[in-house]
């Protein structure tokens, strides 16, 4: 804020209330949908990041189209619980009418999104991300070389990787069942709790194997929460609600206008995630298409 004000003569106060009226102005997510009629592949990414407003926590959820890269819909809410969690679920299938194939996510807090895929997106197959799921086990299981049951756990987070990026299914299997066999050998508290999520959730981190559309990890979002985060940090924090929702209102419509300069996949470079989604952007500037009505 403080080097557009210089290079322009206008305040930072003044600069962050054009922000905030922009912001109260723009579309939302379900509007941009209905106005241009993007062209998903139904291949999402569910994820959510946390904020704070006023000291109190709050969650963003966000859905992303992963080959188009098109974030098609965030929601503000309290966090990841059933109800809000739901709410986000059905306004996707029901009111975006989503052409969902496969979806990817984390487990969501106390594994709220697995039950609500289940029951909302039936017979859709949905693959936890399994780089959660080793970030979970490599915060869980101590790093320390002083620990007594170092081997183990050495052992133990080795076995994890090597089943999350196994090459095939039969070779996750087999490294799975062979984990089972020495189950006993693991006697700290943690390794027990490892283990018995893995056990839990082995099918829904394998499900990628017998449907090969489908990608084994969420870092096409993560790599969006790394983006926003940025420009949260920036921001300074929010005062209310309303305030964050119009920032994110804002950047949100930003980001899928904004083109690809240095993406992995060359086909992607020059172009914005709403193209990469068939929509013709060559006449249209990102900000005055934002806003609901024009300023003046």
């Amino acid at each position: 804020m403080r080097a557009v004000s210089n290079s322009i003569g206008v305040s930072e106060r003044g600069l962050l209330n054009w922000v905030m009226e922009y912001g109260e102005n723009s579309k939302s997510p379900l509007e941009i949908a209905l106005e241009l009629k993007p062209v998903w592949s139904g291949l999402l990414g569910i994820d959510g990041k946390e904020l704070k407003i006023k000291g109190k926590d709050f969650t963003i959820l966000i859905a992303q189209d992963i080959l188009t890269l098109d974030p098609i819909f965030f929601s503000l809410v309290d966090g990841e619980n059933l109800e809000d969690s739901k709410k986000f679920f059905l306004i996707i299938r029901d009111v975006l009418r989503y052409p969902v194939k496969g979806i990817v996510s984390d487990l969501g807090r106390g594994r709220v999104f697995i039950s609500l895929i289940e029951e909302i997106f039936p017979g859709i197959p949905h693959q936890a991300c399994v780089i959660h799921f080793l970030r979970y086990a490599n915060m869980t299981i101590p790093r320390s070389k002083k620990s007594i049951y170092y081997r183990e756990n050495y052992f133990l987070k080795a076995t994890i990787q090597n089943i999350l990026f196994a090459h095939n299914f039969n070779d996750a299997e087999e490294i799975f069942e062979r984990l089972l066999l020495v189950r006993t050998s693991f006697k700290a508290p943690y390794h027990k709790r490892i283990i018995n999520s893995l056990e839990r959730h082995f099918n829904l981190l394998t499900v990628h194997f017998h449907n090969p559309f489908l990608v084994r990890d969420n870092n096409i979002t993560e790599n969006l929460i790394k983006q926003l985060n940025r420009k949260l940090k920036q921001s300074g924090g929010f005062k209310s609600i309303k305030s964050a929702y119009n920032f994110l209102k804002l950047w949100f419509i930003y980001y899928r206008f904004k083109p690809f300069t240095n993406s992995n996949e060359s086909c992607r470079n020059g172009k914005a995630p709403i193209e990469l989604a068939k929509i013709n952007v060559k006449n249209i500037d990102w900000l005055s298409f934002s806003q609901l009505t024009r300023h003046t």
